[in-house]
This record gives C-alpha cells, sequence and structure tokens, in this order.
C-alpha cells in the first residue's frame, strides 16, 4: 500500500481523436458548368475530400470552412482566375492557405503575375494522378511548416513583456489546425479562448494596443507562476473582432490549465487601470473533446464566450456544460489543496507491517489522508493524483515524511522498541536533484536514525533515467537507508534489472495477493517474485493481505513479511501506538 501512489486520475475526458491522412481541397471554376477535365477526375480519386466552388460563390464558401488547400481552374479565364486568387489571398493573409492554380502551358508573364497575387503553386492538367496527389501534399505541408515556425514563435515577447499580436484573424483558424494536427499522436488538447471584453471600445482610441499588452503580459505572468502544461511561450494571440481576442494555446496537458489562464487574464484586467471599465468575458473550446476544426473550435469558443457575458462582471465558460462541471471541480480541489499544509488538513496513518508466521511488528507504512473541513474524508484516489500533476507532491511529500519519523523517533523517546518508518517517494520527489540532500535534513531535524527510515519506490520509477536512478539510489543506501520496491510485479520484473538497484525488499502488489488462493496466475506471480526476492537475500513483502487464508498461503510461500486489514487498516498514530505495546 503506497501513501502517494500513481493512480491514474481515471479515464481520460477528452478521447483521442484519431489521425486522419487525407485533407479538404476546394477546387474553384469559372461557373457550375464547367467542364471537368482528366485532373479534376484524378483530384477525386486521390483520396482527398474534394469541395467544389464557382468563381463568384467562393467567399461565401470561405466562410463556412476553411480548406486544407485552395485549387483554381485558371483553363478557361485565365485573368478571372488570376483575380480571384488576388482577393483570396488578401482574405487569407501571410500565406494561411495553400491557393494552386491550374493552367496548362501558361506564359512567363501570367506565372509572375500569379505569384504577385499570391499563388503558392501551378499544375498542368494533364498532370499524372500520382505526381498530382504528391504536389498537392507538397504544397499543404509546406505551408503548415511555415504556420507551424508562425505557430511557435508567434508569443515571442518584447523587452516590455507585451505579445506579438497576430492581427490577421484569418490566420487563426489555420493556426489551430496546424496546433491540432500535431497533438493527434498525443494525449495532449489544443485550447482557443476568446476574450471578449465589455463597454464601448471607441471610447478608448488605445483599447487594442493596451488590451493586447495586457493579454501578452497576463500570458507571460501565467507561465511564469506556473505551474503549466503546455510548451511556454506558445500561446498565440489574435484579435478576431472589435471587442475581441483570440487565444490558442497548443500542445495542452491539463484543460483545467486553460480556465486558470481564462482567470489570470479576468484577474489582470480588473487591476489594470485602463481595462478596469471592461468585463471580461472568457469561453474556451477544446479538441478534441469539442473539434478537430481550427474554425469550428474558433466558433464554439465564441459562443462560449457570449454566454459567459451574462454572468454579472463577466464570467468564463467552457463549450459544455459538463466540462464546465469537472473543470470546476478540479479547479476548487486543487484550490483546497493548495492551503491544506498550512491549514493543518492534511493527517498521516500508519498501518502495521508485521512478520508473515508470528505477526511480530516489524514497523508502519506512513500514509496520507486529507480531512477536508466541507467534504470530510478525501479519497487519495482523488487528490494524490491531482497532487503530482500540480508538484504540490513535492511539499505534500515532504511534510509526509517528516512528520512520519518524528512520530517514530517519539514513539523511541516514549520507551517504545525503535521500529522501522516506511515513506512512499513520487515520481516528483525522486527526480528532484535535491532529493538525498532534503531527506538527510529530514532525519537530522527529527533525530531518526537513517537504519530506521524506509523509502518506498516503484518499478516505474526505477526504469526512468537508469543512470540517474541508480545514482540516487546509491546515495541514499551510503546513508544507512533502508530501500524497497512498492507494488513489485507490475512493471519490469527482471532479475538483471533488480541486481543494478541497491535496494533491500520487495512488496508484492495486492492486485497479486487479493485472488493469490483461487486465481493460479496470481500465485504463480507471487511465487515467482518470492522466489526471485530470496535468490537475491531480499526481504518480501505482501500488501494487501486481507483474509487467513491469504497470509497462509504466503508463508507456505515463504513470505516474509505482510500487511494489510487482516491486521489493521491504516489509523491515526494514537491508534497506532497500541501495536508498540506486546499484549500481555
Amino acid at each position: 500500500m503506497r501513501g502517494s501512489p500513481g493512480i491514474s486520475p481515471g479515464p481520460k475526458m477528452l478521447n483521442q481523436a484519431p489521425r486522419h491522412v487525407n485533407k479538404t481541397i476546394l477546387l474553384a471554376t469559372l461557373s457550375p458548368e464547367s467542364p471537368p477535365t482528366r485532373l479534376h477526375a484524378s483530384l477525386k480519386g486521390s483520396g482527398h475530400a474534394v469541395v467544389t466552388s464557382s468563381f463568384d460563390a467562393l467567399q461565401a464558401s470561405l466562410e463556412d470552412a476553411l480548406p486544407d488547400l485552395i485549387l483554381i481552374d485558371a483553363l478557361e479565364n485565365s485573368e478571372r482566375a488570376l483575380s480571384v486568387c488576388s482577393s483570396i489571398r488578401r482574405r487569407c493573409e501571410r500565406d494561411s492557405i495553400p491557393i494552386v492554380l491550374l493552367r496548362d502551358a501558361a506564359p512567363v508573364s501570367w506565372t509572375e503575375q500569379a505569384c504577385a497575387a499570391g499563388a503558392t503553386e501551378f499544375l498542368d492538367s494533364g498532370m499524372p494522378s500520382g505526381l498530382l496527389e504528391r504536389r498537392l501534399d507538397g504544397a499543404i505541408a509546406h505551408m503548415n511548416r511555415l504556420l507551424n515556425d508562425t505557430l511557435i514563435g508567434a508569443n515571442s515577447l518584447d523587452p516590455s513583456g507585451a505579445a506579438r499580436e497576430i492581427a490577421e484573424p484569418s490566420v487563426f483558424p489555420r493556426l489551430v489546425s496546424v496546433a491540432i494536427d500535431h497533438c493527434r499522436t498525443t494525449d495532449n488538447n489544443v485550447c482557443v479562448l476568446v476574450i471578449s471584453v465589455g463597454g464601448d471600445p471607441a471610447l478608448k482610441p488605445e483599447f487594442s494596443d493596451s488590451f493586447a499588452n495586457l493579454l501578452g503580459l497576463a500570458v507571460r505572468e501565467f507561465e511564469q507562476d506556473g505551474p503549466i502544461s503546455h510548451p511556454k511561450g506558445h500561446v498565440v494571440i489574435s484579435r478576431i473582432s472589435a471587442c475581441a481576442f483570440a487565444l490558442l494555446v497548443p500542445d495542452l496537458g491539463r484543460i483545467q490549465d486553460a480556465a486558470r489562464l481564462g482567470y489570470k487574464i479576468q484577474e489582470s484586467a480588473q487591476r489594470s487601470e485602463g481595462a478596469s471599465p471592461y468585463q471580461v468575458s472568457v469561453g474556451i473550446s477544446t479538441s478534441p473533446g469539442d473539434s478537430n476544426n481550427g474554425l469550428d473550435l474558433l466558433h464554439q469558443a465564441q459562443e462560449a464566450s457570449n454566454l459567459a457575458q451574462h454572468d454579472e462582471g463577466g464570467g468564463l465558460n467552457f463549450r459544455t456544460e459538463s466540462t464546465n462541471r469537472w473543470v470546476f471541480e478540479r479547479l476548487t480541489l486543487e484550490r483546497s489543496l493548495r492551503s491544506a499544509i498550512e491549514n493543518d488538513e492534511l493527517v498521516v496513518f500508519y498501518q502495521p507491517k508485521v512478520s508473515i508466521s508470528g505477526r511480530d511488528l516489524i514497523g508502519f507504512e506512513a500514509l496520507v489522508r486529507w480531512q477536508h473541513p466541507q467534504l470530510g474524508m478525501v479519497s487519495p484516489a482523488q487528490f494524490i493524483p491531482l497532487a503530482e500533476e500540480t508538484g504540490l507532491i513535492v511539499p505534500i511529500g515532504e511534510w509526509v515524511m517528516e512528520t512520519a519519523c518524528a512520530q517514530a523517533q517519539a514513539w523511541t523517546n516514549a520507551g517504545h522498541p525503535p521500529i522501522r518508518m516506511a515513506v512512499n517517494l513520487s515520481p516528483v520527489q525522486f527526480r528532484k536533484a535535491n532529493l538525498c540532500d532534503v531527506v538527510a535534513e529530514i532525519l537530522q531535524r527529527t533525530g531518526l536514525p537513517p537504519s530506521r527510515l524506509e523509502l518506498e519506490v516503484t518499478e516505474s520509477m526505477l526504469m526512468h533515467s537508469l543512470k540517474d536512478t541508480i545514482h540516487t539510489l546509491q546515495r541514499l543506501k551510503a546513508t544507512g537507508i533502508y530501500l524497497s520496491i512498492d507494488d513489485f510485479g507490475t512493471g519490469y520484473s527482471s532479475l538483471s534489472y533488480l541486481k543494478g538497484f541497491p535496494i533491500d525488499a520487495l512488496k508484492i502488489d495486492r492486485s497479486f495477493v487479493r485472488d493469490i488462493t483461487a486465481n493460479a496466475d496470481d500465485a504463480a506471480i507471487a511465487t515467482s517474485i518470492i522466489l526471485m526476492g530470496r535468490s537475491l537475500n531480499l526481504n518480501v513483502i505482501a500488501e494487501g493481505v486481507e483474509t487467513e487464508n491469504q497470509r497462509a498461503f504466503l508463508e507456505v510461500l515463504q513470505c516474509n513479511e505482510f500487511q494489510g486489514y487482516l491486521m489493521s487498516p491504516p489509523v491515526p498514530a494514537e491508534k497506532a501506538e497500541a501495536f508498540l505495546t506486546p499484549a500481555s
């Protein structure tokens, strides 16, 4: 049993979207009756989604959705095609969408005019279908690389801390789409925030620049304060209307951080003299949860922002009510957890570890619990993953270690026999460079001898950066600290790995103990772990023992120790002390 378990935060609320290779191509012709060419047939057979439009209806088509590529048929009227290309490029500024012109044997003078009008590529109507697909894919890939460069550098800060604003609204949805495409193979999200400002901006000529600077400063402050779950410096800001800005947060690990950023912007607006007359409303949409289309995601964030404007003083809304509830519950719990140590809401419970045969007390495992003033006893399954995500596990883990070490020494000072106190290390703690120094300082402050402190780590933690792991374990072991591997059997149960670690004990994971008397596979795994431990002269501890049949079975297998509800659940210090006094 572990005090800071690496418990998964539950099923992913926003499911991973499948990766689609096909792209959307908008094919523009002179009129709906224009005869199709052989290239048109090849295009539709290439696997891409093809949407057709006449020159006259092209602008309206772009209002509905932004394609990945626009293909303009210049065969019937090359001059009109140039005019259409120029018009589109003015709308889709900074080459946000590749525009490909189709014309046979185009003269040099015409291609020069087409380049000036914003054309990206030229194709011949007789081009083989295989080459056609490669040329179109190449144009899209090239544009995405340019947009990715923009995405990475868009929020660079000048010396004053103001963000470099992306002024063209037409570019923003394409940047969102690029960010979505990059996240398709990860568990991360893309979030769009629309910041709507109440009041009359016409009364403030400096509104645009001043509020853009305020947004840039708020983003920088948010990223400096941390913790954040997106790459620092990659938030993109764009003005999308007279009274609204949009923010793109790419590669976001925790969608609740988008809400935290929204609150930071509202807080900055409230304390800013220039923005104080305005009510700031924030709407947030997420991908893959809400959409995988950049333009749709922007529209959804705008809708959420419109709803937030109905809240007095300006509010913050996600697109769906279920996301609103989930995020606000998480943020409320996070805020409470940050003050839990200061308010003495955390307590340490102790579960005895005893010998498998005589049930003689060997020591205790320290397990943290949270006694919330309103919510009551909060399950570790709820707050430990949250503490891991936010980095709060470090101060919590250090507090638990010091409290447990002080308690163990206090029992000894009271005349009880010395026992070993086991404390879990979280992955975040274990990877901290100052871990060994922190442990040494705690032992010095509490007076507990190093040999009476047991540190439990998991298999998965040990397999992260093997060289650093072994170095850390060796430093801890050199001081005399007892080291054990928790949840053993759920990770890399390799004899060759174990031989390289300076450890003292293995703990059989409770999942193998639960059905050990009825499940042949669990019995075989437990047997192999015990044999492995004996071959390396390691102590073997079974956790989660709840029945006498389980204990007896483990005794036959020559397991050394056990802990679990058969002996006692985790209990407060005053009840744990009873195990230190032998029964008369």
